[in-house]
């Protein structure tokens, strides 16, 4: 699975940490991979938002994981990044696909069907960006708990 967003702690940021409290960097990395799991679950409410179809392969691979020190990541499936980032185009109405079936259903004539992208990492990434601030206050609040 390609990685979608990539979340990571800056050096910097860590040495200057590292000289308020020792602790700090255990902090700081604990906090950083929960906002990367936080980010994944709010592209995986965004994609189950904008489309109906795909929700159960693209939704159950979406997951936060670890990529090296100090660095996560949010695997989207492959068929994840095409629904997301697809350009529009035309698809044949042919017997026995799922849209044609789709298109049937819903009282659509004719030989094609014109098909666009539901974009959905963009809106959970932003909400993920939105809380970056709250993780930065508990950092803050554990570093001055001690």
């Amino acid at each position: 699975m390609p990685t979608a967003v990539t979340v990571t702690m800056k050096g910097d940021g860590l040495a200057y940490m590292r000289e308020l409290v020792r602790r700090v960097p255990k902090i700081g990395l604990r906090e950083t991979w929960n906002l990367t799991q936080f980010g994944a679950r709010m592209i995986k409410e965004e994609h189950q938002r904008t489309s109906k179809k795909f929700r159960e392969k693209i939704s159950k691979g979406i997951k936060a994981k670890k990529l090296k020190e100090a660095t996560y990541g949010i695997m989207i499936p492959v068929e994840g990044i095409y629904l997301d980032r697809m350009a529009p185009h035309w698809v044949s109405l042919k017997r026995g696909r799922l849209i044609t079936q789709w298109a049937r259903q819903r009282g659509i004539v004719g030989k094609s069907i014109k098909v666009h992208a539901h974009p959905f990492v963009q809106a959970g990434f932003m909400r993920m960006v939105n809380r970056a601030d709250i993780t930065a206050n508990r950092i803050g609040n554990k570093i001055i708990r001690g």
